[in-house]
């Protein structure tokens, strides 16, 4: 028990390093891309990179549930920890927009290569504290580091610019790597690991959780990737690169704030609650586009609500139609 436990530990630090070094870099990357003089419809390549990230997550799934072995969940997530871990800091050796787009992008892979693994791997070794209570422990220390790493980022780059911002994410970024090959070594086996046929599955899911993931999947085209508000926030001048950071200091605090009153509304008004993330996601939209600095922080607000949902009720609500 207190192995697992102390592994639980470990892969908690890990996601609060890796979201050091993954929001600090994602906090300016739009400024960023306007510092390196990217074309405009350039920018909105990041969101490839997120979109081939969500793909990932299904893939690396359906690998880990065909293959059925612990071999493969472990690999999937100490691959994908480490290559959100360097592409970040590698942005510190560029000066082509080219290439610090494919890091941007190479970052989402990473993520969508590791996250179902981990968290089949997570949920067991949080049975003895309760996996309710241990997937909330892991997601206060993995806002923790979305909250820090901005800050970093900010300081380091008011001082020493970007080059010196992204080569301090290294320190956390390895230790990241560090620690996840170490849970790795502590705890090889994982028990809940089972071979399935992936067909069954999909053949189980009704009419209902595909409506459900197509209103999503709309929300998702509808809202604006960050990478392209923060280069607009520059590009328009209504911000510099450090308030950029700030302002996405401000959007994760607002996400760590409003996630348990989301999650107390859904409880309450169950998918009534789903419709203040369109609204916030509509509004966020309209204050960007009237170009006013006293607007720019506000919006980051409602961006950051946004973000929240989607991270809380949007998981909650599919727990319903699945």
């Amino acid at each position: 028990m207190k192995r697992l436990l102390l592994v639980f530990l470990m892969l908690s630090f890990v996601s609060l390093l890796a979201d050091i070094v993954y929001e600090g870099g994602r906090s300016v990357s739009g400024a960023f891309l306007e510092y390196l003089n990217t074309p405009q419809i350039m920018v909105g390549w990041i969101g490839v990179g997120e979109f081939l990230g969500t793909l990932l997550r299904f893939l690396s799934g359906v690998i880990a549930t065909t293959l059925g072995s612990s071999t493969a969940l472990w690999g999937l997530t100490i691959v994908g920890y480490t290559i959100t871990c360097l592409s970040i800091p590698m942005l510190a050796l560029t000066s082509s927009w080219q290439l610090a787009v494919l890091l941007y992008a190479l970052d989402r892979v990473g993520k969508g290569l590791r996250t179902p693994a981990r968290d089949v791997i997570l949920s067991e070794v949080a049975e003895p504290m309760g996996v309710g209570k241990g997937f909330g422990v892991h997601e206060l220390l993995d806002q923790v580091g979305a909250f820090i790493g901005p800050i970093i980022v900010v300081a380091v780059l008011s001082l020493g610019g970007y080059s010196l911002a992204f080569s301090i994410l290294l320190v956390p970024g390895v230790l990241a790597i560090i620690l996840i090959s170490l849970s790795a070594v502590m705890y090889p086996r994982v028990r809940s690991v089972v071979k399935k046929s992936v067909g069954a599955g999909f053949r189980e899911l009704g009419r209902g959780f595909w409506v459900y993931t197509a209103s999503i999947s709309l929300l998702g085209l509808g809202f604006i990737h960050w990478s392209i508000a923060s280069y607009l926030y520059k590009a328009w001048g209504l911000l510099s690169d450090v308030e950029v950071g700030l302002s996405y200091t401000l959007a994760m605090l607002v996400d760590a704030l409003v996630a348990v009153p989301l999650g107390a509304l859904y409880d309450k008004y169950s998918f009534k609650t789903l419709l203040a993330l369109p609204l916030s996601s509509t509004l966020f939209a309209l204050l960007l586009s009237l170009r006013l600095r006293l607007l720019a922080f506000a919006s980051s607000i409602l961006w950051g609500i946004v973000m929240s949902g989607e991270e809380s009720i949007v998981r909650a609500a599919l727990v319903k139609v699945v």
